[in-house]
């Protein structure tokens, strides 16, 4: 799928967002079909579809968000089908959600942990990810048993692993080689 086409749309959604001070709806709105199509193959196949026609699937769309979401989001749904660019709804809803991320400085950091954190736990955490990221994050918490202990953090392409697996890693590591490790 072309990126291009869904980066340009996304584009004009946020001057259009910005103008009608929508944005925060728009996003919410986008994450709602993202949450959609990623739950149901046969919704994103209908969208793929070169069978089923425009009219068909603008009805599909209006009848699952129509009353939901907001007037702009939905005219501009409207305008893609009617374009023949149903293919372009996700994508164009992953950029314009990436586009508001990146203007509002904001990352998405998916945080695994051996257990549940506490509320303070998670603040410290995020605290500790914003500064070694230099933006805002917005961390989303699960457990994963198989860590053992302390936490992964993947913010993007990048990660942190303080996970008791690693620790341990680096700590044999640094026996085969002769050093003595320092403990804290």
């Amino acid at each position: 799928m072309n990126r291009r086409v869904a980066n340009r749309y996304a584009m004009a959604l946020m001057g259009l967002g910005e103008e009608r001070k929508a944005l925060d709806k728009i996003a919410e709105d986008f994450r709602e079909v993202e949450a959609t199509v990623h739950g149901s193959r046969e919704f994103k196949a209908v969208l793929m579809s070169p069978v089923v026609t425009p009219d068909r699937k603008l009805k599909l769309l209006t009848e699952i968000f129509g009353k939901r979401f907001d007037l702009v989001t939905m005219s501009f749904i409207a305008l893609l089908v009617r374009k023949g660019r149903a293919e372009y709804l996700l994508a164009t809803a992953e950029e314009f959600l990436a586009m508001l991320d990146v203007k509002r400085n904001l990352v998405r950091a998916k945080v695994s942990s051996a257990t549940a954190l506490t509320a303070d736990e998670q603040k410290q955490l995020q605290a500790k990810l914003e500064a070694l990221t230099g933006k805002n994050v917005s961390a989303g918490f699960t457990i994963d048993p198989a860590l053992r202990g302390g936490f992964v953090a993947r913010i993007g392409d990048r990660m942190v692993d303080a996970s008791l697996l690693h620790q341990l890693e680096m700590l044999r590591e640094q026996f085969k080689h002769g050093g003595a490790p320092v403990l804290n």
